[in-house]
């Protein structure tokens, strides 16, 4: 087993990590959620967006015009 002091200062350092994650702010979370796990930023520090994640909300917009349009219009 492993001895009282090892255990602690584990617990302690675990405790550091998790006090560093709550400071982190709202919104560099979602950054980072958005970005391209590749490319991350351009060459003059722009972001870029996650392709799959485009791809999805085109998806889900033209999913969501047909089903309006087809709702509307009455034949």
């Amino acid at each position: 087993m492993k001895k009282d002091g090892q255990i602690s200062a584990m617990v302690e350092r675990l405790r550091k990590l998790r006090a560093a994650d709550s400071e982190e702010r709202i919104c560099d979370s979602v950054v980072r959620w958005i970005e391209d796990p590749l490319k991350p930023k351009t060459k003059e520090g722009k972001l870029r967006v996650n392709p799959i994640l485009l791809l999805l909300v085109a998806m889900t917009l033209l999913a969501t015009g047909t089903c309006v349009f087809f709702s509307l219009v009455q034949p």
